[in-house]
């Protein structure tokens, strides 16, 4: 008996791979599960890590546990560190227990196969294309009314941010832990496991939205929330579309590395996330338009060279 029969029978998982005892359960609960352990497990371990590691480093457990941003401002790297580590073990490790307890072949199920180099080369064409509208998006989302508790979460986020980047430290240790982490375990956990159980519950293309909407909540960032959604979205479809997690591994990858060059250069100013719209940085309506529709001949060379 499934646990609440799904409305997909079992020979509709990817190549018959749901053959664990997990695989029997309602493929969308196992999704629920996966993102409240996962995300629970992610604030709890880089939490302990952290501390753990400025107590290692001569904080007292207190000062450590209640110090707020002020640690972090003295030992940017080990917040890294430890923020790396609950990546790792909370998101990657869940997805890949979770994998194996779906199926006994958990690198199929999550799409770890082979990436094509033609194939990655278009997404990240599509990715720079997108960039010019993913920053649109970010203005429109800025501007839209949002209670001050939220304008207040948002700002505490930025200061940490401003924190981390402006800190000396090396860019290559910064590149590894803020590009490379997030982006091979977050893609693991929600394009790996996520993104395939919405798939198997109800389509394609409600695990290509679904998990799109999931990422963009996940980093519990109002008012960027519509950006990252759009960007999930497309790391998703290029998931399902190239077969492979790897592509949107370096894709992400290549996000990210370009965020952190952008705000490490001293001559530009962190962008003002969050802030009145008339302090953010305005992005031209030809670059949007011109993105937007090289985006979309990307995406459709993409699809029919797929389909060859």
């Amino acid at each position: 008996m499934y646990w609440l029969d799904p409305p997909v029978s079992l020979s509709m998982a990817p190549e018959g791979l749901a053959d664990g005892p997990m695989g029997r359960w309602h493929p969308a609960w196992v999704a629920v599960v996966t993102l409240l352990l996962g995300f629970v497990a992610y604030l709890a371990i880089g939490g302990l890590a952290w501390i753990g590691i400025l107590v290692a480093g001569g904080t007292s457990l207190t000062d450590a546990a209640t110090g707020g941003a002020e640690p972090i401002g003295q030992d940017v790297m080990g917040f890294l560190a430890g923020n790396a580590i609950g990546l790792a073990l909370g998101l990657g490790a869940t997805a890949y227990l979770v994998a194996r307890l779906v199926s006994s072949r958990p690198a199929a199920l999550m799409r770890m196969n082979r990436a094509d180099w033609p194939g990655t080369g278009l997404a990240l064409l599509g990715l720079v294309a997108m960039l010019p509208m993913i920053a649109w998006l970010g203005e429109i989302n800025e501007s839209l009314p949002l209670p001050d508790f939220v304008r207040s979460l948002e700002e505490e986020q930025l200061a940490l941010l401003e924190i981390v980047l402006s800190q000396e430290g090396s860019f290559f240790v910064k590149l590894f832990m803020v590009a490379a982490t997030p982006a091979l375990f977050e893609e693991i956990f929600f394009r790996g496991i996520i993104q395939r159980n919405f798939e198997r519950a109800w389509g394609v293309a409600f695990g290509i939205a679904a998990t799109g909407i999931t990422f963009g909540l996940f980093h519990i960032r109002l008012t960027q929330a519509l950006p990252l959604m759009v960007l999930g979205t497309y790391l998703a479809w290029l998931s399902w579309r190239t077969g492979s997690l790897w592509v949107p591994v370096i894709v992400h990858f290549a996000n990210n590395a370009a965020a952190l060059a952008y705000h490490a250069m001293p001559s530009s100013p962190l962008k003002t996330l969050g802030t009145s719209s008339d302090e953010a940085f305005a992005i031209p309506w030809v670059l949007v338009v011109v993105g937007t529709i090289l985006f979309a001949v990307v995406v459709v060379v993409m699809h029919r060279r797929s389909q060859r």
